[in-house]
């Protein structure tokens, strides 16, 4: 008798068992609810259970355009629950070398840095919990190509100048050297055409070899004005940024001329004056002419974009700026007194646009 409670006993124990194990949660051994991650990480190396992201742009070798690059993925969700991840993006250059490992809050991220000029990149993503040293799975390495240089566009225009060619055209004589390109002489030019009228704006470069000078003429380092075949000094529109010499006192002084619509009233044609300077040929110089808001200013750095500030130069100016057709010119060609250029100016990342400056390689 003892026997048999002992089996019946025994029995019911393994029902019972059977019957908890088939109560048990169904959710895989090992995982986690989405917010925290696995103290044991995957074959990968990740420990959070969400899914890879899929880059989605820009992928497969596209070539990008402009100074501004975005890269896009799809989002991670958690493969249990909704989760709430961050975003781990690294990027490679051509040799393979990671040059970017960033965390950000959405999956995508605009690079900041400037990229080298038609270089292939590479770049994957992930989802991550920093604060848990929570780490999901790679996304596929997706790829793209760094834009070709500079581009004309709208109201835009980017030259990096360092590429051995020019998105505008030269008419005159012109070097193109490793650190930007040359106006050798007095007739020296490089030319862009606007496709829309910029109305307010910036013109910026990056200029080196400014010397103190002697020649014997108004030497001019940029200019603008209106397409419509008049001479820049006769034209409606027309804006000098002159970097003079030290001929009949002149002291070497920076100054601008900036006239909208009448040539002969000084309201619309100021003609402020910064010297005396000095000027070395082994100096970067940046150089930034912006106006609008009937304000025109020239500021200029000594050491680059962030160099320390040698002229802050502004003056009000009556009517718009708005000539049917815009020209840009490294240089200035042509005028009742001749060709003006300062010869010798190397000049390069030019930059023309309504837009903040970006940071380019080479700026400083």
């Amino acid at each position: 008798m003892k026997n048999y409670f002992r089996a019946a006993f025994g029995a019911a124990m393994v029902a019972g068992l059977a019957i908890a194990c088939s109560e048990a949660p169904t959710t895989p051994a090992g995982s986690n609810t989405g917010t925290t991650a696995d103290t044991a990480a995957a074959a990968d190396g990740s420990n959070l259970k969400v899914t890879a992201p899929t880059p989605t742009s820009p992928i497969n070798d596209f070539q990008t355009e402009g100074q501004s690059v975005t890269l896009v993925a799809s989002a991670s969700t958690g493969k249990y629950v909704a989760t709430t991840v961050q975003y781990n993006f690294e990027l490679y250059n051509a040799a393979n070398v990671r040059v970017s490992n960033v965390t950000v809050n959405s999956p995508s991220w605009t690079i900041p840095a400037a990229l080298d000029m038609e270089a292939r990149y590479t770049w994957r993503v992930r989802g991550t919990l920093p604060a848990q040293s929570g780490v999901g799975p790679w996304s596929t390495t997706a790829s793209f190509k760094a834009p070709a240089g500079g581009y004309i566009k709208n109201q835009e225009i980017f030259d990096p100048l360092t590429n051995g060619r020019t998105v505008g055209r030269f008419t005159r004589d012109v070097t193109f050297l490793p650190e930007g390109v040359r106006l050798n002489g007095q007739e020296s030019v490089v030319e862009y055409s606007m496709p829309q009228t910029l109305t307010n704006g910036e013109l910026s470069a990056i200029i080196t070899n400014l010397g103190n000078g002697s020649e014997e003429w108004k030497t001019k380092v940029m200019s603008m004005l209106a397409d419509d075949g008049v001479n820049v000094t006769d034209n409606e529109y027309r804006v000098t940024l002159d970097k003079r010499t030290g001929w009949l006192g002149q002291g070497s002084a920076a100054r601008f001329t900036f006239c909208v619509r009448s040539a002969s009233n000084a309201s619309h044609c100021p003609e402020p004056n910064g010297g005396p300077q000095v000027w070395s040929r082994n100096k970067i110089y940046f150089w930034k002419f912006t106006w609008g808001n009937n304000v025109a200013r020239l500021l200029i750095r000594d050491g680059g974009t962030n160099g320390s500030v040698i002229l802050d130069l502004a003056a009000s100016y009556a009517g718009t700026w708005s000539p049917a057709k815009m020209l840009v010119r490294l240089g200035s060609v042509g005028g009742r007194a001749g060709s003006d250029t300062n010869p010798g100016t190397i000049i390069r990342n030019l930059w023309v646009s309504a837009n903040p400056r970006p940071n380019f390689k080479g700026d400083q």
